[in-house]
């Protein structure tokens, strides 16, 4: 079984959720330490950064110089919230595939308003 120090008092304890050290009785958490800061912002991203895209496109599409600006921000984007970015921040089978299936969603959802704001453009002749 692996086997961690106890943050508060350095006692060795079972590294599973919800243990509890027999010497202080602090409980392990879901969020220990630096894990903590690295699942808030992988949170943050998967959660604001397509709301931020889909608005920026959206107002960038008349005028096409904003539009592919707006398309490149787009893309550095979705790279930085990709799920593959955060190995190591989910626990469970059930969080890998929620924040997966919301990037990919999201992502094709505006891949897709990106395809119709380009083919509405060249069949107005812009």
């Amino acid at each position: 079984m692996n086997t961690t120090d106890c943050p508060e008092c350095g006692y060795e304890i079972l590294s599973r959720l919800g243990t509890v050290c027999p010497k202080c009785g602090h409980t392990i958490g879901y969020f220990e330490g630096e894990k903590k800061k690295k699942y808030g912002k992988f949170f943050a991203l998967t959660v604001f950064v397509p709301f931020i895209s889909f608005i920026t496109i959206l107002f960038s599409s008349i005028n096409p110089y904003t539009f592919y600006a707006s398309i490149f921000i787009y893309a550095y984007l979705a790279y930085k919230s990709c799920p593959a970015l955060f190995k190591g921040v989910t626990f469970t089978k059930y969080e890998k595939v929620l924040f997966w299936g919301v990037w990919i969603i999201f992502n094709a959802m505006i891949i897709a308003m990106i395809y119709n704001n380009i083919v509405k453009g060249f069949e107005s002749g812009s």
